[in-house]
């Protein structure tokens, strides 16, 4: 078989063409403000439903490739006050998402706030579509003993 330059430089070029950046959306800025408030304001809405305040997050990991994105963050009320949780299986502060985006809108696919639990636990192996790149490290290691 006779090998073919310029077919194997088509199909680099096409594979690099397709894959798509890990992006991360820890700090805001101009180029990721709106799809960052976008999923912010998601998992804010879910801690007011929840919990009946309004927080806002400090993000410690945040990463988006293609239609994933993934959060690990503390959250805090918007007053400054300290965060008021009457539940026994709560958890104070830590809230993280994995969202997904379906028809150009970003949905929570799974969600964390103020669990006591490892509420990640296995979701990389969970969600094979995602890029792997997202996850922060220690997700990665809780979903390796998932297989």
């Amino acid at each position: 078989m006779k090998f073919n330059l310029s077919i194997l430089l088509f199909v680099l070029f096409n594979l690099s063409v397709l894959a798509q950046p890990v992006l991360d959306f820890k700090t805001k800025n101009e180029r990721n403000v709106n799809e960052r408030t976008q999923m912010l304001d998601l998992l804010r809405n879910e801690v007011r439903k929840e919990y009946g305040q309004e927080v806002v997050f400090v993000v410690n990991h945040f990463k988006v490739c293609g239609n994933y994105a993934y959060l690990e963050s503390v959250a805090q009320r918007k007053d400054g006050k300290n965060l008021v949780i009457s539940s026994p299986a709560a958890d104070c502060c830590n809230a993280g998402a994995l969202f997904v985006k379906n028809y150009g809108k970003w949905q929570i696919a799974e969600q964390g706030i103020f669990r006591t639990d490892m509420w990640n636990w296995c979701i990389a192996h969970n969600y094979p579509k995602a890029d792997r790149g997202i996850f922060s490290e220690m997700a990665l290691s809780m979903s390796s003993q998932c297989d």
